[in-house]
């Protein structure tokens, strides 16, 4: 097949591909974050709840969730061990002890996502007040849920090897399919041991490297199992990040095959008058292997971006292996550019290698620009936030090597131009490659990097509203106030009443009122209209009655069932 040609057909599977992408990698949280939880956070209870649930925003993996619920004492109170929602991969849950009493209660919870395979950890806060409505404490903290995701060095390490590892692989396939193989298709036969040479060094090198990536996969793989052993092929059909990874390890074998077979044809005596047709499979298997790690990368974590982010992501994956990949094969092949190699052939390699390298500048540029306004998405974002310092620091990487291979473009065209020898021109651009590919290295484990971070354009746990319930005369109130109540101040007030027996909306209320008493205060209660009814919502807006540190009794009275004044009663502790 000739190269234009060849060129052709590979551009029609990278799109076809990065298309396809967004179809085999549905839209993803960047992390497990948490979304909700029964009882909710800093959430007071009038009884005690049987069991503990929380969901999170994406798959979980069988086997590592965990949930511990602890009293006021540190006494451990759940039961058995945490169990996923059989209907929701993103839900779990753990019994609690029966007969559980007024307390404040602490909820650490750990998950490990089945679409990234990232730990993520948290800790909220609910509360059992007493029969009379008071409160058994006060909060460790209030307002705020508590979260963080765990950067193992060992997964950085091996996102950035396993990086490296690809870009070697894809990157001199590439360079040896597309310019070697065709620069030495013109040459004598005579003139053809050191190309030939130098051609199953590349092979070589592109072969350990798809055998690297595939051990990484692998390592990744088991370590994912031994953290979380699937509970049945089912759960491990079901984790994108375990698939992905195993397809990963099959490809890279695949690919690495195909490069020995052609390693092991290439030879002096019958050399290559064009690319074999094992390239083809080849570079199709390279760009499956960008697009399997692509599918668990951060691309699909703001669903509003979606099928843009992912693709973009491929792109970029495509353009670092090429540049980096590409600078690796021409340090690797160098000897065998200087003489006696023809200076034709030197020239055609370099002069196409220079090209290559900057339509990877192009694709990394355009597509990492596109993925960090995607996943850093402010300025404070990228300045306050160590993701975003990560990505500046990638940033501030690229710039040397653009100038360097701007530097490298221009050594060629002048050595080109004053006729040196391409040993000459070999030895002025090697020096230079080295800098710019240990640039390049640098640049890569930064990328493993972030993609252990969460994004700084990650949506984040919303704080909760502050919400008490009651039952009185034979209604149900719901009441929220916001802010959250953490010290004296003007605060929003909402009451939500609905039927105590069947939990439907009771719109019967007419006027209602809600009262303010604090304890050790005057004794007098004051007492202030409430909006509504807006059906069966009632509202205070600015409130400037909460004026003191202290506990407040809150007390919402409006028409029952029966025509009597019910009400329904309240505690609110406020902090100085």
């Amino acid at each position: 097949m000739r190269p234009r040609r060849l060129a052709g057909v590979l551009l029609v599977l990278a799109l076809a591909g990065a298309l396809a992408l967004p179809a085999a990698a549905p839209p993803a949280a960047a992390h497990a974050d948490f979304i909700s939880s029964t009882p909710a956070p800093f959430a007071v209870w009038s009884y005690a709840p049987a069991s503990v649930r929380v969901t999170v925003s994406e798959a979980v993996e069988p086997g590592t969730p965990s949930l511990s619920v602890l009293d006021s004492n540190g006494t451990r109170v759940d039961v058995g061990s945490a169990q996923l929602s059989p209907t929701d991969p993103a839900t779990f849950s753990v019994k609690l002890q029966s007969g559980l009493g007024p307390s404040v209660y602490t909820v650490t919870w750990t998950v490990v996502s089945a679409d990234d395979g990232h730990l993520t950890a948290g800790t909220f806060y609910f509360m059992i007040a007493y029969p009379d409505g008071s409160l058994p404490g006060a909060f460790p903290v209030t307002g705020a849920i508590l979260q963080s995701q765990a950067v193992p060095p060992l997964d950085v390490a091996l996102e950035g090897v396993g990086f490296i590892a690809l870009s070697v692989a894809f990157g001199g396939l590439m360079l040896t399919a597309l310019l070697w193989v065709p620069a030495g298709s013109g040459l004598e036969d005579e003139e053809l041991p050191g190309p030939e040479e130098g051609l199953r060094a590349l092979l070589r090198m592109s072969a350990l490297g798809a055998l690297a990536f595939a051990a990484v996969a692998g390592a990744r793989f088991g370590e994912n199992l031994a953290a979380s052993p699937p509970s049945g092929w089912g759960s491990a059909l079901g984790s994108t990040f375990l698939l992905s990874l195993a397809g990963q390890g099959v490809l890279g074998l695949g690919l690495a095959a195909l490069l020995w077979r052609v390693t092991r044809r290439a030879s002096p005596a019958e050399p290559f008058r064009e690319p074999p047709w094992e390239f083809l499979p080849a570079i199709f298997l390279g760009f499956m292997l960008i697009l399997l790690e692509a599918a668990i990368s951060h691309s699909d974590s703001a669903a509003g971006w979606w099928p843009l982010a992912p693709i973009a992501d491929a792109v970029h994956m495509y353009g670092a292996a090429l540049w980096v990949g590409g600078l690796a094969a021409v340090l690797r092949a160098r000897r065998w550019l200087r003489e006696p190699a023809p200076p034709e052939f030197a020239r055609a390699v370099l002069g196409g290698f220079s090209r290559f390298a900057w339509l990877g500048v192009v694709l990394v540029v355009s597509a990492g620009v596109i993925l960090g306004y995607i996943l850093v998405g402010t300025v404070d974002g990228l300045v306050g936030t160590a993701y975003g310092w990560v990505v500046l620091a990638k940033g501030a990487l690229l710039v040397p090597m653009v100038a360097l291979g701007a530097w490298n473009r221009r050594t060629l065209r002048r050595a080109e131009e004053g006729g040196a020898s391409a040993r000459e021109a070999v030895r002025r651009l090697t020096k230079n490659v080295r800098g710019e590919a240990a640039l390049g290295v640098a640049v890569l484990v930064l990328a493993g990097l972030l993609v252990s971070m969460n994004p700084a354009a990650a949506p984040q746990p919303l704080n909760p509203t502050f919400t008490l319930d009651a039952t009185g005369g034979g209604l149900f109130g719901i009441f929220q106030m916001n802010p959250w109540p953490a010290g004296p101040g003007v605060y929003i007030f909402q009451l939500v009443v609905y039927y105590a027996g069947n939990e439907s909306a009771y719109q019967g209320g007419g006027n209602a009122t809600m009262s303010f008493l604090r304890e050790g205060g005057n004794g007098t209660a004051v007492a202030i209209p409430m909006e509504g009814p807006h059906g069966n919502h009632y509202v205070i807006v600015n409130s400037p009655v909460i004026d003191a540190a202290g506990t407040w009794e809150l007390a919402m009275t409006l028409r029952g069932p029966q025509g009597a004044p019910v009400t329904l009663p309240y505690s609110v502790t406020i902090h100085a």
